[in-house]
């Protein structure tokens, strides 16, 4: 588990209707941009808390403005979030290349909503203004008497014109006149601090997969392995896969399948971007429990004969998530894309896959008086399986230690 913290300031229409957040990186619960940090970083922890959290636990229903430095331009496909709900800022330190300029069409080509950081001067940007809607003006450095002026030519060449960093309501008075759609600044409000807690995955799990991910001889099989054995990253592949973004009528509860789905790039965007962002690592028995439960009843379903028995190992994956997240387990089922069935069988036991996990629980605590009594496996064939899946738990931690 690790806390997360992000601050929001809203940003008004002229009739100070809320039209936006701007999302930005917070490290500590003072509310205050650290000293120094790494923006490539510092956007990875947004976009990551944004994909776990959900833009409506962040935003509700509005539109969220994230800053982008240059790596997210040279590497457009780590944007995992819904084009329709984000607004990417092309911050003033970004140099316009040609690779830029290829990422930013890239971007706008998917659908994005792209803009301009603190402008003082848009000369620079000439390349990529086709696919810019918007312009943010740095107010403190503009003359005033300048304003008309700037606002007037943007305007004409079909931009909305954001003013941040108002103070008085003298200048939004004047700023809206002028012409500017939006409005951001202290005279509004203060970035207000968003803070919880999440999920968190294993640094070195997750470096160790990179190295993998990237190898071009590994086959689904081994790479859905890989990503089954990190709660959190399997639980971001499902939410990702499921995502309105997806288009699929059908929830997909195995992590192979999403892995299917989704393919190698997705996959190791999703990496990159847990990489990036530094995340702390999971306590070892409950990884290895986590493991451990998966294994059985994906081992169970197989002995059973029944189908689909990969979703089996994402119940006994996630059968640890209450106990990741400090929060009973049917507060968490709903912070997640779990249809019905998968979230009956994590909160109460239900159906087949509740009965899987029934069953692993019961063997871990070595309490067989819990065993329901119409199993139709014997006990000797649920000891020999739970003997498997320890093994190969204890096996996966082992190779994922820190020497």
């Amino acid at each position: 588990m690790s806390q997360y913290f992000i601050a929001r300031q809203p940003i008004f229409d002229r009739n100070l209707k809320l039209f936006a957040y701007e999302l930005l990186f917070r490290n500590s619960p003072q509310n205050s941009a650290p000293q120094s940090f790494c923006e490539e970083n510092a956007t990875a922890e947004v976009l990551t808390t944004s994909s776990d959290i959900g833009l409506d636990g962040l935003v509700g229903t509005q539109k969220a403005f994230i800053n982008l430095p240059l790596r997210f331009f040279q590497e457009p496909d780590l944007l995992l979030l819904p084009p329709d709900r984000v607004v990417l800022e092309v911050l003033e330190n970004v140099e316009v290349t040609d690779i830029v300029g290829k990422g930013v069409k890239t971007l706008y080509d998917r659908g994005f909503t792209l803009a301009l950081d603190d402008v003082v001067d848009i000369d620079p940007y000439v390349s990529i203004l086709p696919h810019i809607s918007i312009v943010k003006l740095e107010i403190p450095a503009l003359a005033r008497d300048n304003w008309g002026a700037t606002i007037s030519r943007l305007r004409r060449q079909g931009f909305k014109v954001l003013a941040e960093k108002v103070e008085t309501n003298d200048e939004f008075e004047e700023l809206s006149a002028l012409g500017c759609e939006y409005f951001q600044g202290y005279f509004f409000a203060k970035p207000n601090l968003v803070s919880g807690r999440r999920l968190t995955a294993s640094k070195l799990g997750l470096m160790q997969l990179m190295v993998k991910i990237n190898d071009p001889e590994i086959d689904i099989e081994t790479l859905s392995e890989l990503v089954s054995r990190d709660v959190t990253l399997s639980l971001r592949v499902l939410n990702h896969v499921n995502s309105a973004a997806s288009a699929l009528n059908r929830r997909v509860e195995s992590v192979r399948e999403g892995v299917v789905y989704l393919g190698r790039e997705a996959i190791r965007n999703i990496v990159t971007l847990l990489t990036m962002s530094s995340m702390d690592d999971h306590p070892v028995e409950l990884v290895a429990m986590a493991l451990r439960r998966g294994r059985f009843c994906e081992l169970y379903a197989r002995e059973c004969d029944v189908e689909d028995q990969a979703s089996y190992f994402t119940v006994g994956l996630f059968s640890v998530l209450d106990a990741l997240m400090d929060a009973p387990m049917e507060e968490v089922v709903e912070k997640f894309a779990l249809s019905s069935e998968m979230r009956g069988a994590l909160v109460l036991h239900d159906g087949p896959k509740g009965l899987s996990l029934r069953v692993a629980q019961a063997l871990e605590r070595a309490d067989f008086s819990q065993l329901p009594e119409d199993l139709s496996l014997s006990g000797e064939i649920l000891a020999t399986l739970h003997q498997d899946a320890t093994l190969w738990s204890d096996q996966i931690v082992a190779e994922s230690a820190v020497d």
